[in-house]
């Protein structure tokens, strides 16, 4: 009587080779989506963070420069001159700083002030960095615009320094006379990785 020998020697060689090919291929397969994934998720979050940053800092300049009085102003800074309460004043340097690029800094410095605009020379000061996702350096996009009461766009820069100014910004930048300027552009651009994120708003001055 003939027999069958059962076999018990486990896997041969070929099939422990198709499994890890298979196993290899699977987890590839995972791990690439994972990276898919991860990446969309990064640049989702970037775009929102730059999103936020430009919607807030729009706003709350935009009432700023609506509530006061120009006392320096060029491409890239303003020093505003505003009443925070019954008697209090307020001189405000908001600013595009340059950094490592794409981004730069958008700069809210305050110093308390007199009704004129005076702030003492080393006064102390709070300094709020706006944005660290600033873009309007690195894109040559100017902060400021400044149009006359006829709506056109101010060229002409002064080179003599507002002396109102000079505790605030030393030296001066050349700049726009303050006396022409009745309506501001503020555009304000952001990054998010390798993209650039800006909006514009005309404000009229009071």
């Amino acid at each position: 009587m003939e027999t069958t020998a059962r076999r018990d020697g486990g896997f041969s060689l070929v099939e422990l080779l198709l499994v890890v090919a298979l196993l290899g291929t699977t987890i590839g397969v995972m791990y690439s989506a994972l990276q898919v994934l991860t990446m969309s998720a990064s640049t989702s979050t970037e775009e929102s963070a730059a999103a936020h940053d430009l919607s807030y800092s729009m706003e709350l300049l935009s009432k700023t420069l609506m509530g006061s009085q120009v006392l320096y102003a060029n491409d890239t800074q303003i020093v505003l001159l505003s009443q925070v309460g019954a008697g209090t004043w307020q001189v405000s340097s908001i600013a595009a700083t340059a950094g490592p690029t794409p981004r730069g800094g958008l700069i809210w410095q305050r110093w308390s002030s007199n009704a004129s605009g005076t702030v003492s020379v080393g006064a102390p000061y709070t300094r709020w960095v706006m944005s660290d996702r600033n873009a309007n350096q690195s894109s040559s996009i100017s902060l400021f615009s400044y149009y006359s009461a006829t709506n056109t766009v101010l060229t002409q820069k002064f080179t003599t320094a507002d002396t109102r100014a000079t505790a605030v910004v030393d030296p001066l930048p050349p700049g726009y006379a303050p006396t022409d300027i009745k309506r501001i552009r503020l555009h304000i651009a952001t990054t998010f990785n390798t993209g650039i994120r800006d909006d514009f708003r005309d404000i009229a001055l009071r």
